[in-house]
């Protein structure tokens, strides 16, 4: 799967199931999109989601997480802007340069 389409997929994944969700800003993380920066939440890792989803959607998330997700960071999105960022450790990168 290229990049962008992974992207996009996440997008969609992450607006059609309402993720995350848990409603935890990460406060002083600016958004690289759009300059938000009381917007960003965590995404809730593929295990945490497991008695959340039926089969055919977890693994849809996890292909997704593991491809866009290198092991030493985790995933958020923009609340304001619906993109998918990466965390590393106390900023938010796009995805995607």
């Amino acid at each position: 799967m290229e990049l962008l389409e992974a992207l996009e997929k996440l997008k969609n994944f992450i607006i059609g199931h309402d993720l995350p969700h848990t409603d935890m800003a990460l406060f002083g993380i600016k958004c690289p999109y759009c300059g938000k920066s009381d917007r960003i939440r965590p995404l809730e890792s593929p295990q945490e989601l497991q008695s959340s989803f039926d089969t055919a959607d977890l693994r849809t998330y996890t292909e997704l997480w593991q491809s866009l997700t290198p092991s030493d960071n985790s995933l958020a999105v923009c609340k304001f802007c619906q993109n998918p960022l990466r965390l590393n450790h106390t900023q938010a990168e796009p995805l995607y340069k």
